[in-house]
């Protein structure tokens, strides 16, 4: 199969027809047609079975698709790496960071950085890990922020701050000296509370704990983020773990905090490439950045 084949099999196996495919693909419906039919000739087999409600893939199809798919993820990071790389003579400093970090810790940084460089253009997304290691990677960013700790040959990666998990919840109206001690692990396990999403690397770690409690079963609420858990929090709908940082950056007023005990730490990584740490500013952007977590260099 070429690879305008992939492509237009790619389209039909995500749309099932040919007119969706022709739109997700900005071409003409014949086009489409005239393409898969080379396809089929070429492979010696139908990909699709022709019905009144659009193409239903044939065996071999649902065989191809995955193989077919990952190819062309491939092919469309490399079309992205290489506008990545176009240069429009306007520079840009290009910073991906996960939600949770995206509003006080950013904003202190920004202000810091901009004190220094006010005529540097910065540009911010906010992405979740996995992307912001995929953006990094592709140059579509020129610097990561994300939790956890990564080893990946494409990118390099240091920890900028170790913070650790806090649990959080709803100051009871009317009450006065509420318990700020540590928490342990078995009355969390005993206490229905907002989780962190497992496919979270912290979240795993956690559940790992919680797991050596008989007690301990499932969380019936979790969040993918530590913003998104305690703004839950803040709603009521229950006590939240989330990590210092953000608990540092939250209503004193309105919450509680208590350290989980055992401490269990919660790391942020600056991902970049040696093109990235070529930029001006990028040394500066990242000093303020380990200032706004509350970290110092040795």
């Amino acid at each position: 199969m070429k690879l305008k084949h992939i492509e237009v099999f790619n389209a039909i196996m995500l749309s099932g027809s040919v007119s969706a495919a022709a739109r997700i693909l900005n071409v003409t419906q014949p086009a489409v047609t005239q393409t898969l039919k080379h396809a089929e000739q070429q492979l010696g087999y139908a990909l699709f079975f022709r019905e009144k409600n659009g193409l239903r893939p044939t065996p071999e199809a649902r065989h191809l698709y995955p193989r077919s798919k990952k190819i062309f993820e491939q092919v469309d990071e490399l079309r992205r790496l290489a506008q990545s790389l176009k240069t429009d003579g306007a520079s840009q400093f290009r910073v991906g960071i996960v939600p949770s970090l995206s509003t006080k810790c950013l904003s202190l940084a920004l202000s810091l950085f901009k004190a220094r460089h006010p005529a540097v253009a910065v540009s911010i997304k906010v992405l979740h890990s996995d992307d912001i290691l995929r953006a990094v990677a592709l140059q579509e960013c020129d610097l990561g922020i994300a939790y956890g700790e990564f080893d990946f040959p494409s990118v390099d990666a240091e920890v900028v701050g170790v913070g650790h998990l806090v649990w959080v919840e709803q100051k009871q109206a009317g009450t006065t000296g509420a318990d700020t001690s540590d928490i342990a692990i078995a009355d969390i396990a005993a206490t229905d509370f907002i989780g962190i999403d497992k496919d979270d690397p912290v979240g795993k770690v956690l559940l790992g704990h919680l797991s050596e409690s008989a007690v301990f079963t499932q969380t019936r609420l979790s969040a993918q983020t530590y913003q998104s858990a305690l703004l839950l929090t803040l709603d009521g709908f229950g006590p939240c773990i989330v990590d210092s940082f953000t608990a540092r950056f939250a209503d004193p007023e309105a919450l509680v905090f208590r350290d989980v005990s055992p401490r269990i730490p919660v790391a942020v990584s600056a991902i970049s490439t040696a093109e990235g740490r070529q930029l001006q500013g990028f040394e500066d952007f990242l000093n303020a950045f380990r200032t706004s977590l509350g970290q110092t260099e040795d």
